[in-house]
């Protein structure tokens, strides 16, 4: 048997110093680890909401520009062809509508007519489609108008070209009806489902560029003006436009510098919402003047396109 003679050191623990050091170590390494995840996050978040916007923008704006290089304008006769205003019934939860909310009724030949059967056997030969776009506040989904699930959200509505001859192509040359009045029977059905376009579309500005001659010492000159059918827009905007086979009109003037002139362009712009920024809308937050741009800096996307059209 072997025998020790050194002395027995006694078990030696951490120090409570040791312990503090180690825990202030371990909630910096936390600290810096949950930074590090929530900066991804917001990045993630950011990335994800402008992919989403971008295919929210695309899905509409591309729709648009298709109906609107087909648009049907014809000269020669007082029917209305197009008609364009800032909604008066904007669309939103109350104290949040929407501030810009254009609403467009015209005529295109668009592709998809006859539900997309051009040339099938239920084409007729009509060419020429009534067409409405409109922003509502609504669930997409089913038919309620509730604030529960509504979003804002884009509807195309379009009419069948045997019904647009029968009911929105004039047929009295003297007392023509015109397009706001016509396409008040279609007014019920245009939020169905089957006429969704895109959600989160939270703004719709619409505006046109028209081309006209003036005679200017002796010599004609070519104008170019601009008109922003924008509610919000100041002295230069417009409540309504409206091409007639008669000429321009503009807040339902006839008496206006352009009224012989064409249109040769229109320009869409759109604001589309991310989902927390509907969710703040419903929560009844009051937003107007710089705290409705502070808001939709921080919670939306705006973009444009300029749009050739086809001359009559």
């Amino acid at each position: 048997m072997t025998i020790s003679l050194l002395p027995k050191r006694p078990r030696r623990g951490f120090t409570l110093a040791e312990l503090m050091v180690a825990m202030a170590i371990t909630v910096i390494l936390l600290t810096l680890l949950v930074s590090v995840t929530a900066v991804a996050l917001d990045g993630w978040r950011v990335s994800r909401n402008k992919v989403r916007a971008a295919r929210q923008a695309k899905a509409s704006l591309d729709q648009m520009s298709r109906d609107f290089e087909a648009m049907v304008l014809r000269t020669g006769t007082n029917f209305e062809w197009l008609y364009t205003e800032t909604d008066p019934d904007a669309p939103g939860p109350n104290d949040n509508e929407s501030p810009n909310a254009a609403r467009i009724l015209m005529f295109s030949a668009v592709t998809d007519r006859y539900d997309g059967e051009v040339e099938g056997p239920a084409d007729k030969g009509g060419d020429v489609t009534g067409l409405s776009y409109k922003l509502l506040y609504k669930d997409p989904i089913t038919a309620d108008y509730g604030d529960k699930f509504s979003v804002f959200a884009l509807y195309r509505q379009l009419v069948d070209p045997d019904e647009t001859f029968e009911v929105l192509l004039e047929h009295d040359p003297v007392n023509p009806k015109d397009l706001d009045t016509k396409f008040q029977r279609y007014k019920d059905d245009l939020g169905d489902s089957s006429n969704f376009v895109c959600e989160n579309i939270f703004e719709l500005t619409v505006v046109f560029t028209v081309e006209y001659t003036e005679l200017v010492a002796q010599r004609l000159v070519t104008r170019i003006e601009r008109i922003p059918i924008i509610e919000t827009g100041g002295e230069d905007a417009a409540e309504a436009f409206s091409f007639t086979g008669n000429g321009i009109k503009v807040n339902d003037a006839e008496n206006v510098p352009f009224k012989r002139g064409r249109i040769s362009a229109v320009d869409l712009s759109i604001t589309v919402l991310t989902d927390k920024g509907i969710a703040q809308l419903r929560k009844g937050n009051n937003f107007s003047g710089s705290a409705l741009e502070s808001f939709l800096s921080k919670n939306s996307y705006q973009y444009s396109k300029t749009i050739l059209l086809p001359q009559p």
